[in-house]
Formats: structure tokens, C-alpha cells, sequence
């Protein structure tokens, strides 16, 4: 079979968070976005961004990165666990998705063979690993989104790949410090030729509870992925990174992030610099603040409506357990009520492996309007 012919027999199926967002009617409020559309951008990010073309942006950075974010991100990682990194331990990515791609294909080319993720996940962790021929595997979560590790245990081969997302997209679940030591210690003596990717973008997005921990802290065979993405509400920039403790496995990442991308821009990467200094802190301070409050006011919803749920303490959503109301047509009842005029758009739990669930999103400023037009969706099919 020819390639035309297997193109014109190939389906190129949206993923369901696509098809329920072009669903939506333009008189929609949007309670599924990704991103902290909206939020105030800090002046720092666009005065860095703008100082930049007097020094080099119009010009390649390096493979790896610009250097000077690659060290202030060698720094950052070295506050949050000790260890003393370099700019050789850092490669600067296209966002987290091409951190988690290149790590993956790097990995799968030193003879990886099974990727675990956890059961309710973000798609990419799935289909990433599938394209490189990984077997994927998902390892079970509690009903309070925590690990359950004696079924991990089970699970576990000494070489394989981990993905782990604290905070956690879509649950908004933050593993505790005592959570990610008791994980730590039963992948010192069970993971013992493997790695954990920690997807870690949404760390400072953390408004109740404990304070985030990168697992890094705690298992040095970890890959950490993380950006600017969320924490500096510039998704549209596409700034990434990978830190690892293994030098020659950064420069084996490097290598095959330089086959997909050559380089990141490099006005975007100046643009990171004042995020990952924590120079920007007051302003993520209140992205948290409304987080928060918005949180509170989902959690009220729901419990008005009997619907049940985990209160997040992290990240920008809420993963309500909707069953009761949709049955199993929760992903028909997205895609109808994002095409109402006067709808909202809410993303259906099986584009994250669980279907009976729906996320909401917390970064709306139109939140209390969107749950007035839920509440009526949820009733009206009910």
C-alpha cells in the first residue's frame, strides 16, 4: 500500500480536549482552559523579552539553551534539592511537551522498554511513549488521587520509565513531602536502572497546604521537566527545560532535542530568566490568591450539587466525579453543552483516562457565570 493510500484510509482523530474546545459557541464562557489566560503578565518578563534583542536575540542560542537561563535554572534546581548542578545539566526545550518528548526518545534510543503513568494522566504521557514503539502502562491512584504503592510495587521493573505530575494536571493533587518520601523509598530498591520523569510546570501554582517539593529531593534518577508556561501565564512563549543529574544523559537529550528543534528562541528564553530568579514572585503570589478563592467557590458548587470531589491544593482545576449526573455520556454532554449558545465548556475525564469525571478549570474570570450555566446544563440533561 502506497502512502497516499494509507493517508486516505488513515483517520487523524482530534484529542477530546480539542473537540470539545472547537465545539464551543461563541457566546461560551470557557471553564477548560490550559492556561492562565487573562492573568496579568509581570513587567519583568516583558522588559527582559525586550531588552534582548540588544544582545543577541535575532541569533541562535546554543543547542542546549541560552546559558544564562540554563544557570539560573542549574541554580533554581539546586535550592530545591542540594545537588550541585551546572548548565551541563540543563537543556532548555520548546515547553514541557518537547522536555517530555526528547527525554522519552532519548531513553527509548538507550534501550528503555515500558513507560509507567499514572491512571488518570495528561494524554501526551501515553501517546508520546507510543510513538516510539514503548510499552505504557498506568499504575493506580487512590480515590484521593495519592499513589497506591503496594500495586506500584507490583508493577515496578528495575529499568523502568516513571512519569510523575505533582501538582498534578487534572486532579490538582500535591503530593506531600511524607507521600513523595515513602514513593522514594520503594524506587530506591525497586527502580534501580530506570528513571522518573517529574513533570513539575505547575510547581508554583501551589495556594494550599504544604509547600511544593521537587522529587528531585528525594530520587536523584530523576528527570525534571518543567517551564514558564503556567507560573508566568506565557504559554504562548513555549519555554521549557530538563534538568538531570546524569551530565552524559543531558548531552545524549541534547543531542536528540537538536534533531527536532536545533534551537528555542532566544528572545523567549531572556523572557524566562526573571521567572525561574523568582523575581516575579509577587505576581504568581496572586495568580494563587484568585486560584484560591476560585477554588473555594468550585467546591461550594459541587457541594451544592452533591457532586463529589477532592479539593485541589495545586495547579488550576478540579476533577469532579460526575458519573451520577451523565452516566457514561460525560464526553457527549461536554461537546452538547460547549455548542449551546450561552454554553460552557468544561473538558470530559476521558481525554485524562477517566471517564467519569469532568475537569474544570480555576483560571476564569467568568467562573461564577460558567457555573450558573452548568448547574443549568448538568440539570437539563439530568
Amino acid at each position: 500500500m502506497s502512502i497516499d493510500e494509507r493517508l486516505a484510509n488513515t483517520s487523524f482523530p482530534l484529542p477530546a480536549i480539542r473537540q470539545v474546545n472547537m465545539a464551543k459557541h461563541q457566546t461560551g464562557i470557557s471553564l477548560g482552559l490550559g492556561e492562565l489566560k487573562g492573568f496579568e503578565i509581570d513587567e519583568r518578563i516583558k522588559q527582559s523579552m525586550t531588552a534582548s534583542w540588544g544582545n543577541g536575540a535575532a541569533c541562535y542560542t546554543q543547542n542546549a539553551g541560552l546559558p544564562q537561563l540554563r544557570s539560573a535554572v542549574a541554580q533554581h534546581q539546586q535550592k530545591e534539592d542540594g545537588y550541585n548542578y551546572t548548565v551541563e545539566n540543563v537543556i532548555v526545550t520548546i515547553g514541557v511537551q518537547n522536555a517530555v518528548y526528547s527525554s522519552i526518545k532519548t531513553l527509548a534510543k538507550l534501550g528503555a522498554k515500558r513507560v509507567l503513568i499514572p491512571s488518570i494522566h495528561f494524554g501526551i504521557y501515553k501517546k508520546i511513549p507510543s510513538e516510539f514503539g514503548l510499552e505504557v502502562n498506568t499504575y493506580p491512584l487512590n480515590d484521593d488521587f495519592s499513589i497506591n504503592l503496594k500495586e506500584l510495587e507490583i508493577l515496578l521493573q528495575k529499568d523502568d520509565v516513571m512519569i510523575l505530575n505533582s501538582p498534578s494536571n487534572p486532579t490538582g493533587k500535591v503530593y506531600s513531602k511524607d507521600e513523595l518520601i515513602s514513593l522514594s523509598e520503594l524506587l530506591k530498591y525497586k527502580l534501580t536502572d530506570g528513571y522518573v520523569i517529574s513533570d513539575e510546570i505547575y510547581g508554583q501554582l501551589v495556594y494550599d497546604g504544604e509547600e511544593f517539593t521537587s522529587f528531585s529531593k528525594y530520587f536523584d534518577r530523576t528527570i525534571v521537566v518543567d517551564g514558564i508556561s503556567k507560573s508566568g501565564a506565557v504559554a504562548g512563549l513555549r519555554v521549557g527545560w530538563v534538568v538531570t543529574q546524569n551530565e552524559k544523559l543531558a548531552k545524549a537529550i541534547t543531542s536528540n532535542n537538536a534533531t527536532v528543534i536545533s534551537t528555542p528562541p532566544t528572545p523567549n528564553q531572556w523572557a524566562a530568566i526573571p521567572v525561574v530568579n523568582s523575581e516575579t514572585k509577587n505576581t504568581i503570589e496572586k495568580y494563587n490568591k484568585v486560584l484560591l478563592e476560585n477554588r473555594d467557590k468550585v467546591a461550594f458548587f459541587l457541594e451544592k450539587m452533591n457532586i463529589p470531589f477532592n479539593k485541589p491544593n495545586g495547579s488550576f482545576y478540579i476533577f469532579p466525579k460526575v458519573s451520577s449526573f451523565l452516566g457514561d455520556r460525560v464526553k457527549e454532554f461536554c461537546i452538547e453543552t460547549a455548542g449551546k449558545e450561552n454554553g460552557v465548556v468544561v473538558i470530559p475525564g476521558v481525554a485524562f483516562g477517566a471517564p467519569e469525571y469532568l475537569r474544570i478549570s480555576l483560571a476564569s474570570f467568568e467562573l461564577e457565570e460558567g457555573l450558573v450555566r452548568l448547574e443549568k446544563a448538568l440539570k437539563e440533561w439530568k
